[in-house]
């Protein structure tokens, strides 16, 4: 899994970065640029979500606009205070409540949905054992290997079947 990484340089500019994990340490995929304005940010920003969209995988229009995100450059920190201080201004505007622009992989649940239907799991006409099946199916290749290893591990050709201590 990757995502968009905004760091403060050694000159004062906002790096923005592709970064990911590999081996459970953090790793630069890529180093999209530095800006030194909020407008060359945004321009970073936007060629950094291009590069992670991924054209194969659709999303299910909902018929809402989405609104332009906003960023600011990274700032240096203050000094730690020994208590909260309240911004200029009185108190804080409560953020509205979340707003659902898009949903992916609905093709790919109705696809393993038709499957599970294919091959008689829905005379079972259980929702739970339904969505674990469905969801194990779209699991990652490295977690069914790592099921499958503790499998053997325990003596068992099958998860749930083997000795425990």
């Amino acid at each position: 899994m990757a995502w968009i990484r905004r760091v403060r340089t050694a000159s004062g500019a906002t790096a923005v970065q592709i970064a990911g994990y590999d081996g459970g340490r953090r790793k630069i995929v890529a180093h999209v640029g530095s800006a030194r304005t909020e407008a060359e940010l945004g321009i970073l920003l936007e060629r950094a979500r291009e590069m992670l969209a991924d054209p194969a995988q659709g999303a299910f229009d909902l018929g809402i606009e989405p609104a332009a995100p906003r960023a600011r450059l990274v700032t240096r920190e203050a000094a730690p205070a020994l208590f909260d201080v309240e911004p200029p201004g009185g108190t804080p505007a409560a953020a509205g409540p979340a707003r659902v622009v898009a949903a992916d992989s609905r093709l790919l649940f109705r696809a393993l949905d038709g499957v599970y239907g294919d091959l008689g799991f829905g005379a079972l006409d259980d929702d739970v054992f339904r969505d674990l099946v469905l969801a194990r199916s779209a699991a990652s290749r490295g977690t069914r290997r790592r099921s499958s290893r503790s499998c053997r591990s325990s003596g068992s050709s099958r998860p749930g079947t083997g000795s425990r201590p």
